[in-house]
């Protein structure tokens, strides 16, 4: 009888510490996880990106090998893997979207191309990591995400916030400043140092971003969020 009672309070823990695990949230060094919560507190909160499901925002960009500046529109679905861009200027036009079911693909000034395999899997690489995504993931505690200190790459100054993907793999990282705010984001592609966060609704965002040697712009000039996920058709090609 002892010998059954023991049993069943070892599976009871067992059981419990299971449980547990499962609900845990977010993994990694409890310091840096408190850090990227404050992140998203600063950002405007995390009860407010727990909830949303997309963003929509402009920017202007200016790059410093084009004659014109031009303004991007974004549809970013923070559920999935997915994005819809058009960009345009006085003398140009583009649309841009990728996402799992209808892959990549482009029409830039009325001309149809399918993306690349390596553009593909270049917009799945990045898209988890983008500081919208990751301010998600952060406030629902998502568990496929861990959060430790690492070093952006030739970026000198402290530890930022490292971001390591199902696959055990880092794939972003944010540097913070004293209250916590996003100053530097870096994928494996990317590296954009960001201007003061700026309110737009609920949200506070960085104003302005510029790539670490200067030569790509952007400045904020809308976000609106919302907790309605987007239509998958909005990231289908259009029928030819």
């Amino acid at each position: 009888m002892r010998t059954l009672i023991t049993f069943v309070l070892v599976l009871s823990f067992a059981v419990q510490t299971t449980d547990a695990e499962e609900m845990s949230g977010l993994r990694g060094d409890p310091a840096a996880i408190a850090d990227a919560e404050a992140m998203v507190e600063a950002m405007g909160g995390l009860a407010i990106w727990r909830d949303l499901e997309k963003v929509h925002f402009v920017h202007e960009w200016d790059i410093v090998n084009r004659p014109d500046r031009y303004l991007e529109n974004e549809i970013l679905d923070l559920t999935g893997p997915r994005s819809y861009v058009t960009m345009e200027s006085e003398i140009h036009t583009r649309t841009r979207a990728y996402s799992p079911e209808h892959r990549y693909w482009s029409i830039t000034d009325g001309e149809f191309q399918e993306g690349t395999e390596e553009a593909l899997a270049n917009a799945m690489e990045r898209a988890p990591y983008t500081p919208y995504r990751l301010a998600g993931a952060i406030a629902r505690g998502e568990s496929d995400l861990e959060v430790q200190y690492g070093a952006i790459e030739d970026i000198p100054g402290p530890p930022a916030l490292e971001f390591i993907g199902p696959d055990g793999v880092a794939h972003g990282w944010i540097l913070l400043n004293a209250r916590k705010e996003p100053i530097i984001w870096a994928t494996t592609q990317y590296v954009y140092v960001f201007g003061p966060l700026k309110r737009f609704g609920n949200l506070q965002v960085p104003n302005w971003a510029t790539t670490s040697n200067g030569l790509v712009r952007y400045e904020m000039i809308s976000l609106t969020g919302s907790n309605k996920r987007p239509d998958l058709s909005l990231f289908a090609p259009p029928a030819r």
